[in-house]
């Protein structure tokens, strides 16, 4: 009967048939978990039924790391260091793409203001900047802190983001549960609280399906990867377990007491890397990879699921992420996140993908 079924298909609609057959063979994966894009709402509907029945009533907050680098003051102090920082650099490590300013941010606050009004506040960490379109947005949760607020004035200015995000836990008055944002993450559907952290006290550990040798060995050393390996061994040193897989590329649940706990077994190690103006292969990630796994290790985080899209802007595949984005969100079918990541300038980019990117975000979040 199947066998019939399958080949009156073939007969009567092949284009079906063959797009069927081509994704049981090969699979569509838009997510680092490498979940088959078909079977992602599975998980998502399952997991959402579970958020609800034991939901979370803690004070959360989050925190955003930004930069304008088109503000004059910002591109002076980092032309000058330029010049004079001899140390060797990690790759991309003054890369333009990476303080590149979209204004990304704009919507991404949007994104949390719209699908996550449970978050108590927003705490924006910039290097005495503030965006011009700041006051347009009706709220009073957002909190701006400079960096001289948080890291001491030794280490600044600094334009290292590892070196930014190894002193969030020192924000005035931040709560002891709060979640990191890139500018470039984007909530992409109404998240429960229980999503990031449980009402048992538990963060969630957000894993990608990647594996940290198996990316050293294709020959992709970058300073994320560097940092990630060496806090793994560090990890190691402490509990005898070393994690080789990285995180999503999406938002972090973070503990305030795991940043503690974490700067105390690790202070020489994390005060070695902190006068790194710009990412080196000598740094560790604490907000991406130390504090999260030391958390699971310590048994205060578990292993859950997000399903995040994560692209690069300025390749041609972005336009397949922007297209898959847009029918997930007219089909009511969309992820829980996704990355609109900017990298690697060097490379010929998509055409107008500044332009691309402002009209996918805009139709996302301000049409009806």
């Amino acid at each position: 009967m199947l066998k019939n079924k399958k080949l009156k298909k073939l007969i009567t609609k092949p284009s079906l048939f063959f797009k069927d057959y081509l994704n049981k063979k090969y699979p569509v994966y838009l997510n680092e978990m490498k979940c088959p894009q078909e079977e992602e709402q599975i998980i998502i509907s399952y997991d959402e039924k579970i958020e609800k029945l034991f939901k979370n009533s803690d004070s959360i907050d989050v925190v955003f790391t930004w930069v304008d680098n088109k503000d004059l003051n910002w591109k002076e102090k980092y032309n000058f260091f330029s010049k004079i920082d001899k140390k060797s650099l990690g790759k991309y490590a003054k890369d333009s793409a990476r303080f590149e300013n979209h204004d990304e941010l704009y919507y991404s606050l949007q994104s949390v203001l719209k699908f996550l009004p449970w978050v108590k506040k927003i705490f924006l960490v910039t290097d005495n900047q503030t965006p011009s379109w700041l006051k347009s947005i009706k709220t009073d949760k957002i909190h701006v802190v400079d960096h001289s607020e948080i890291i001491p004035s030794k280490y600044l200015p600094t334009f290292n983001s590892h070196v930014i995000e190894a002193h969030l836990h020192k924000i005035k008055d931040i709560s002891e549960n709060f979640i990191y944002f890139n500018d470039d993450v984007f909530v992409a559907r109404a998240l429960e609280a229980s999503h990031f952290f449980k009402c048992n006290g538990h963060a969630s550990l957000f894993i990608s399906s990647k594996s940290l040798n198996y990316m050293l060995e294709r020959g992709t050393l970058t300073p994320t990867l560097s940092a990630s390996l060496s806090s793994s061994k560090l990890l190691q040193r402490k509990f005898g377990i070393r994690p080789e897989t990285p995180l999503v590329h999406t938002y972090v649940p973070l503990r305030k007491s795991d940043y503690l706990q974490v700067w105390k077994c690790y202070e020489k190690e994390i005060e070695s890397f902190l006068s790194n103006k710009f990412r080196t292969d000598n740094d560790l990630n604490l907000a991406t990879f130390l504090v999260p796994w030391f958390s699971y290790l310590k048994g205060k985080s578990i292993i859950q699921r997000d399903i995040c899209y994560y692209f690069n802007i300025r390749s041609r595949s972005a336009k397949s992420f922007y297209k898959a984005i847009r029918k997930a969100k007219n089909d009511g079918y969309s992820p829980h996140s996704f990355c609109a990541n900017d990298f690697n300038s060097q490379n010929t980019p998509l055409e107008s993908y500044q332009e691309i990117l402002e009209a996918e975000l805009k139709f996302y979040y301000e049409k009806d």
